[in-house]
């Protein structure tokens, strides 16, 4: 099945002040990209993928994860590609002219940088959601995910607030000018996806926010990684000049566990901070809309590890120096297949039978007729509906009071997947139908 025709737009959503010692008034304008398929039906409403890029907050363009964003939007998906702030302190611009972050200040300047990214990209998820009607988003199914410095930003964005960052950074919010905005967490984060970083407190990670608001953590992360670790370690251990700890993939994963949250945890054996190699970005290219489909649109739980194993093992530094040992791959889950794909192959799903409604014909021309069993089947189900690779191709919400039809003669002669949950109480099943001629 051909993927969704897409369109971007490519903005500026804020200006502010830039991070740097001068107390001039320098602003820098700050860019978004959002890509949205252009053959959704008026009204349609898909969950938006925020992607934050790396670069220890001094290297890096909000245009690295471009590519991943486009095809994102190919699956069905709304995709955006969100800029922060990067630092143009001294001790930054050194790093970036010698290719060598290892001596910028942890707490004057990587902190603070951490901070900024995190308020400017929660603005940038704001602004994306204040118009949510032009690009088909809902703005109540938002996952966040981001590479190495853009991991530490999404974590930061689903988990962080304005009195937990204060017991690290006193002035935040107040002082000098590029912090003096407070944090204002965005409101509709289902999922973080972080991927080769880290948490700075794994306190700050609470049950509130992964059993209240339901945010689910996916993490893609590799043994091997002597940039973030993959356990608890010293910042960027590689350097051997930082003595603060950070806490990488496993440790999040076990702390997600430890609430009684949904997890994914993607252990890349012998991988390090880069997730460009195949096979290992084929996986999380795969496994991370799998995760969004599975935990925001579906809303399943999820208590999971994979891996994915390196021919040979990378050094967990340049040439091997230092000589530090890799990770043991976490023990947070038993290690099991990917996702499947399309999720609703997933065991524990409910047959169709189960919740009460009769769908039929399985083979016809795209007019479905689905019937409740029983009263309390009554109601409003969302229907999704998924092409043979995954891709979510619509989504529509059916009224159901005894029968209704559904429409799906507009699609391709094909197979494809119908996942129905009830709006009432949460119940799902799923079923496929060929669609002819």
């Amino acid at each position: 099945e051909p993927a969704h025709p897409v369109d971007y737009d490519d903005e500026v959503y804020k200006t502010a002040a830039q991070i740097d010692e001068l107390n001039l008034p320098i602003t820098n304008p700050v860019r978004l990209r959002v890509y949205f398929p252009t053959d959704l039906p008026a009204g349609e409403k898909r969950p938006l993928i925020v992607l934050v890029h790396g670069g220890y907050f001094i290297w890096g363009n909000y245009l690295d994860f471009d590519g991943f964003a486009k095809s994102l939007a190919q699956k069905g998906f709304i995709a955006a590609t969100v800029g922060y702030r990067l630092c143009r302190r001294g001790d930054c611009e050194i790093a970036k002219l010698t290719n060598n972050p290892c001596n910028v200040s942890w707490t004057n300047s990587f902190m603070p940088s951490a901070y900024v990214a995190a308020v400017d990209v929660n603005d940038g998820i704001r602004w994306l959601q204040e118009r949510a009607d032009d690009y088909h988003i809902d703005p109540e199914k938002i996952a966040v995910a981001g590479h190495s410095a853009g991991a530490f930003t999404a974590l930061n964005v689903a988990f962080l607030d304005q009195t937990e960052i204060q017991t690290v950074l006193p002035t935040a919010g107040t002082w000098p000018d590029y912090m003096a905005e407070t944090l204002d967490p965005v409101d509709g984060i289902r999922a973080c996806i972080p991927m080769s970083g880290a948490v700075f407190n794994l306190d700050w990670m609470e049950q509130a926010e992964v059993i209240g608001e339901k945010i689910a953590v996916g993490i893609v992360h590799g043994t091997n990684d002597g940039v973030v670790h993959y356990g608890e370690s010293v910042a960027v251990p590689c350097c051997q000049t930082y003595s603060a700890i950070v806490y990488g993939g496993c440790e999040i994963a076990s702390r997600v566990e430890e609430l009684g949250g949904n997890f994914y945890l993607l252990t890349g054996e012998g991988f390090g901070h880069d997730i460009g190699e195949s096979p290992w970005f084929d996986s999380i290219a795969e496994q991370v809309p799998a995760f969004v489909v599975k935990t925001v649109l579906c809303e399943q739980s999820i208590e999971k590890q994979s891996v994915v194993t390196r021919a040979t093992p990378l050094p967990m530094c340049p040439n091997n120096v230092p000589n530090l040992p890799p990770a043991p791959v976490c023990e947070v889950a038993s290690v099991t297949p990917g996702i499947p794909v399309p999720v609703e192959e997933i065991p524990g799903v409910q047959s169709v039978e189960a919740i009460s409604l009769l769908v039929f014909p399985t083979i016809s021309d795209g007019q479905i007729q689905v019937k409740t069993l029983l009263p309390e089947a009554n109601g409003v189900w969302r229907v999704s509906v998924f092409g043979t690779d995954g891709r979510l191709v619509r989504q529509i919400e059916l009224e159901l009071q005894d029968s209704a039809m559904l429409d799906l003669s507009e699609l391709p002669p094909g197979v494809y997947s119908l996942f129905f949950q009830s709006k009432k109480d949460g119940k799902s099943g799923a079923l496929r139908i060929v669609k002819g001629e």
